[in-house]
């Protein structure tokens, strides 16, 4: 299935957040009051009338939870949120009736400057964790060191995922272009497959000036128990990669170019 959601014809778009919008957002984020991401979504994309384009969204499970596993997709102008509302504004269509996909997000992003100014990490750390608030999202302490932490959000995420659809970026940073995942989500996701709940493989791109989300047919990750406890996370992590990567252009592939072309074909 293939449907143009697209108006304008521009190259390079500049995704914006609407200034009346991200006011009451601002206020919100100051007072920790919830807001409804995906009604932020639709604004932001009725917003920025840019070519868009979705396919195989009848992959997406009409009902019922799943774990919806895309690449990390971004670039000036174009940042991961804006990604990540399209995607959520997508599985809406395709849900109505449905709980909201929640998102899973890192707890901060290092190297980031207001222009020239730097940002503080822990000004960072902050912020997430009142959008994790607001918004109902759930922040992924980013540091390996914070297993304990890490472990908790872990349990959090696995009582989500048994009533809402669950969404994640395994890469948790880059330009689209794949790379490894954080160490220990392939085991994570081997576990919620092992509860039964679908993956759904996503791609997402562009291709001149239109910004391209493509699902692909969900699958249960399969992965002996032999081993070490690391190659089998290593071998998860990179069967779900290829199956993300089958949905790309070859010129996204990146650190899974060979796994990938080893790969047996969709058909």
């Amino acid at each position: 299935m293939s449907r143009d959601t697209s108006a304008a014809n521009l190259s390079a778009p500049n995704y914006e957040f609407p200034r009346l919008p991200l006011a009451g957002f601002g206020l919100d984020l100051l007072l920790g009051r919830r807001r409804s991401f995906l009604k932020d979504s639709q604004r932001v994309m009725a917003a920025n009338p840019y070519r868009r384009q979705v396919r195989g969204l009848e992959n997406v499970p009409s009902e019922g939870p799943f774990v919806l596993v895309t690449n990390h997709y971004a670039r000036r102008g174009l940042r991961i949120y804006h990604c990540g509302m399209f995607i959520t504004t997508v599985i809406a269509e395709r849900r109505p009736l449905s709980p909201d996909i929640c998102w899973v997000i890192t707890s901060e992003w290092y190297g980031y400057h207001l222009g020239p100014i730097p940002i503080p990490v822990r000004l960072i750390r902050w912020v997430f964790r009142r959008i994790g608030k607001v918004y109902g999202l759930v922040v992924m302490p980013r540091q390996a060191s914070l297993a304990v932490g890490r472990a908790a959000v872990l349990r959090r995420i696995a009582r989500i995922a048994q009533r809402e659809p669950i969404g994640l970026m395994p890469e948790a940073g880059g330009s689209g272009i794949l790379r490894e995942p954080l160490e220990g989500s392939g085991l994570f996701l081997q576990a919620l497959s092992e509860r039964g709940l679908p993956l759904v493989p996503t791609g997402i791109w562009e291709e001149d000036d239109t910004l391209i989300v493509r699902f692909g047919e969900p699958f249960a990750l399969s992965v002996a128990k032999k081993g070490s406890r690391q190659e089998q996370d290593r071998r998860a992590r990179e069967q779900v990669m290829v199956s993300v990567g089958r949905l790309l252009p070859p010129a996204y592939w990146g650190h899974y170019r060979e796994a990938i072309q080893r790969s047996p074909s969709e058909g």
